[in-house]
């Protein structure tokens, strides 16, 4: 649970990075935002940094100015909202996200991080995920894999693949319990091809992607998920995201409890193999799929043949 303030910091630093991402897309400087606003200079640095809060008319005329779309103006004018402290606020209240926010929230400090720390215990991470392998959860949940809700699914999760690959991209540290690899999702031919996707992703030079495999002796939390956001510039403070079945949890305060975090991903690096051997681990599950894959394919065809 966070307190009050920890909660509103929250809060204003994800309308900070909202506010950060609009300016640059709209090719304006600080100087420039805080000149329409006849402010100072640091003002801006201020409000994108988390520091400090935003009024409706001042972030009414940035959203203009910025030219925001009008999804990300509702989103923009919703932060601000949760980031006013309310009397009678309840001193347990969590930063929780229901729905479609949580996801929203985390799309955000994911595009504005600049390193990325990732633990998944029982399937692959969202963000290498190969379209065949997301279809196939969405079979496996009892949805239609074709219908429009997986096709969307299909376009966000390729919007954030970018992520590993573009210019200036941040780091990212994986870390998966060898049940993400065995566990199939849609088959072994789905397997196979996801694995593959894989072991091409860990060798991106931003990338370290390491495995913990089964005969590991050491059983330090590994069910626990999570992932850490760290951060290059004044929004110096890591958050560390904690998702649930309908909504998301974010910790960014005391940094005792963040802290822990960074030294349970720490300790977690220490008990997996490294990432040449995680590769190697990989590739061979993979290939074992493959021939799975390719035993099934035969044994159909001879049934088919009668």
């Amino acid at each position: 649970m966070t307190s009050p303030s920890r909660s509103i910091s929250m809060q204003r630093r994800l309308l900070g990075a909202e506010l950060l991402r609009l300016r640059e897309l709209a090719g304006l400087t600080q100087d420039e935002a805080a000149e329409e606003l006849g402010k100072a200079g640091n003002k801006i640095s201020r409000v994108e940094s988390g520091k400090i809060g935003i009024d409706k008319t001042d972030l009414d005329v940035l959203l203009e100015l910025y030219q925001a779309p009008e999804k990300d103006r509702l989103w923009c004018r919703e932060l601000a909202r949760l980031a006013k402290a309310k009397r009678g606020r309840p001193a347990g209240e969590t930063t929780l996200y229901l729905g479609p926010r949580w996801f929203r929230a985390f799309r955000d400090l994911e595009a504005d991080a600049s390193e990325i720390m990732k633990v998944d215990t029982e399937i692959v991470s969202g963000i290498l995920q190969t379209d065949s392998y997301i279809r196939a959860m969405f079979g496996a949940q009892g949805a239609d894999p074709t219908d429009h809700v997986a096709d969307d699914t299909l376009r966000v999760r390729a919007d954030r693949r970018t992520l590993l690959t573009k210019e200036n991209a941040a780091r990212f540290a994986f870390v998966l319990s060898e049940s993400a690899l065995r566990r199939q999702i849609g088959g072994p031919a789905v397997m196979a091809e996801q694995l593959r996707h894989l072991v091409e992703v860990a060798v991106l030079p931003n990338v370290t992607l390491q495995v913990i495999p089964f005969d590991s002796q050491s059983y330090d939390y590994l069910s626990t998920t999570f992932t850490i956001f760290r951060f290059g510039h004044e929004m110096a403070n890591d958050i560390v995201y904690l998702e649930m079945y309908s909504d998301a949890a974010y910790l960014d305060k005391p940094p005792e409890t963040v802290r822990r975090y960074s030294e349970l991903f720490g300790r977690l690096q220490g008990v997996a193999l490294g990432p040449v051997e995680s590769r190697h681990l990989v590739a061979t599950v993979a290939e074992e799929y493959a021939t799975a894959a390719t035993t099934r394919s035969d044994n159909h065809v001879r049934t088919e043949g009668g």
